[in-house]
Order: C-alpha cells, then structure tokens, then sequence
C-alpha cells in the first residue's frame, strides 16, 4: 500500500445530469512517502470529520449556503446525498487501487422561535390554551377575508377571519417544528345565521400545508424560483376543526351571527425542515383553502387559495417547551378569570409598543 486516506463528497443530482459537488473534505491516514519499509500487520486509523454548517458553491454567486439535508425521494428529479470513502492507493501498476464506500444521512438542526409567556405558561401548568383576544403575543391575525358565494340558489356573503400561533415577537419568522402541532382559530361571520350554520362546521373549512419544492440555479432565489427548472407543490397535511362550546358565560363571546372554531394542524414527523440551497430548496405555506358545504357555489376563484402564508419549518421544537396537543384554546369563563387576575398583574404589556 502506497497510501491510505478518507474522504466526505456531498453532491446533488439532477435526473439526467452530472452530480454537483457541494462538499469534498480530505483526511489522509497514511501515506509511504519518507516512509524506507512496507507496512506489515493490522493497524487502525482513527479520523473523524466536522461537516461546516456552510459552504461554498461554484457558479451561485460568491456567498456561502447553508448545507443542506439529505434529500431522497421516489418520482422526484433532484437528489442530495453524502457518502464516506476509504481510498487505498496501491502505487503499483500491476495492482489496482480499492475504494470502499457508503452513504450516510444529513440533518439540518433548526429550531423554533420562543413562544409568548402565555403559551409558555399554558403549557407548563398544562392549561388550556389563550386564544388572541387574551395573548395578543400568541397569534397572527389577519385581516378579515371576504368571501361570496350562493347556497342552495340564496345569496349569500361571509367574513372570514383566520388566526394562527406565532413567535412572541413579530419580526421572528413564523417557524412550527417537525412533530408538534400548529394551534389555529377562524371565525365566520354572516347576516344570513342559517347559511352560517351550514358553513361554519368542520368539514367545510380547509387549510392546508403545502410544500413547495425547486431544483436548479433559481431555486434558492425568493423571487424566481418558481421558474426553478423543476417547481412542484405536494400536500405536507391539513388542519383538523372543532366547534366552539355553545354555553359559554363569557360576555366576549362571540355574536349570534359569528361562529368560531378552533382546530391544530400536526406537522408530520415524516418532511424535511425548511432549506434553501441553489441546486434545490424546499419551502413551506399554510393555505386557507375556499369554503365547501352541500349546495354552496363560490362566486370567487376556487382554483387558489383564499390566504397564504410563508412559514418555516424547523427541526426541533425549542428546549423547555412541553408543547401537547389537542389543547381547547380557551379556558371556561370561570377558569380565566382565576387565571388571568394573577398573571396580568404581573405581565403588562403593551402591544403598541411592545415594552
């Protein structure tokens, strides 16, 4: 043996091209050179790599990427793997060198931004959950959508208003983890209390998380990547409702002509976090799909979503937080009261200001 080393390769693959190196890290573990005999007997070579959280790539400008995971999927046109190889170099004509090889998976280490105290507080004393009107912190609200449409032939006209958990604070990106559920709230409202009825259950209301997903040199790129040379969206799962509890004593409740529900989307286990990297990228949206019910007719455009919004995708929730599912988003008006005397004398904040 002349000589003896260990190499990490990183590359994506395009169906139909040359893989791309991303990453290529060199260890020698022996060579002969300066070396006057042959080696003789067993011997063991300890090594040990450390992958950079970023790296340069080659015709993708001058910045650096953050490494991406390993990425392997049936029926799609880009892969990114990583592999281990033990190269054994001979320096003899006569005998051919051996390379021995295998693959090895990647993971992206990301993790979620903090939660209001609130929810944090919620999901240590294990409580039921705030909803917006009393951690403001919590949520993301969006401006009320209007939607027309006809029921059984009747017109009809219903404000929609959509509420989903967000960071404590609002210039943190909107980051859900892998595994962990999304807590949600819409309210439908309509002068027509029967059709409300009808469309403000469950089944009728849609929301979806879309992954997006671009391979090419435009792929990481915000604004062209749906011009990437591959660009497809697939279902990474939906939201599941319920009704808001009739009796409630809460004066705040909702109107006779409103109607609430609740509901959580569970992230699955089985996606890969939110990445950006030239040769391929995968994102993240949460849609509010179009109203469905028996005999309703959108007079809007059902071919698109009624709202989307970019979210981010992480890894691991972040440390402390005992997040559960299936968690009522508001507690009995009794139960708040206990609950909210004690912490608002403590807790003032403002949300203008954010002091």
């Amino acid at each position: 043996m002349h000589d003896l080393f260990v190499q990490v390769i990183g590359g994506t693959t395009l169906v139909g091209e040359d893989e791309f190196i991303i990453l290529e890290e060199t260890q020698i573990l022996w060579t002969r050179e300066g070396r006057g005999s042959k080696l003789v007997g067993r011997h063991v070579w300890p090594f040990r790599f450390t992958l950079p959280k970023q790296v340069q790539v080659k015709r993708c400008g001058t910045g650096k990427h953050n490494l991406p995971p390993t990425f392997a999927e049936n029926g799609r046109t880009v892969y990114i793997d990583y592999r281990l190889l033990v190269d054994v170099k001979r320096g003899d004509f006569l005998r051919l060198d051996k390379t021995l090889a295998t693959t090895f998976g990647y993971e992206i280490d990301s993790v979620s931004e903090p939660l209001s105290e609130l929810r944090q507080l919620a999901y240590t004393e294990e409580i039921p959950l705030f909803g917006p009107g009393e951690d403001p912190y919590g949520w993301k609200v969006f401006p009320a959508l209007t939607v027309k449409g006809t029921l059984s032939g009747k017109a009809v006209e219903v404000e929609i208003t959509l509420a989903i958990s967000n960071p404590v604070c609002p210039t943190y990106p909107t980051t859900y983890a892998i595994g962990y559920p999304i807590p949600l709230r819409i309210s439908l409202t309509s002068k027509d209390t029967q059709a409300l009825e009808e469309l403000a259950k469950p089944t009728g209301v849609g929301l979806e998380l879309v992954r997006s997903m671009a391979s090419g040199i435009d792929a990481f790129d915000d604004n062209s990547f749906e011009k990437a040379d591959d660009h497809f969206f697939d279902s990474a799962g939906f939201a599941f409702w319920w009704s808001t509890p009739q009796a409630d004593p809460d004066p705040n409740q909702a109107a006779p002509n409103t109607k609430e529900l609740r509901g959580e989307l569970d992230v699955p286990r089985k996606i890969k976090p939110t990445f950006l990297f030239p040769r391929c990228s995968v994102r993240y949206t949460l849609e509010l799909l179009p109203l469905s019910a028996p005999g309703w007719v959108n007079k809007s455009d059902t071919q698109n979503p009624l709202l989307s919004e970019r979210v981010t995708i992480v890894s691991r929730q972040a440390p402390g937080m005992n997040v559960r599912f299936g968690v009522p988003l508001i507690p009995t008006n009794t139960f708040k009261q206990q609950i909210l005397v004690g912490i608002r004398d403590y807790l003032i904040v403002s949300p203008a200001t954010g002091d």
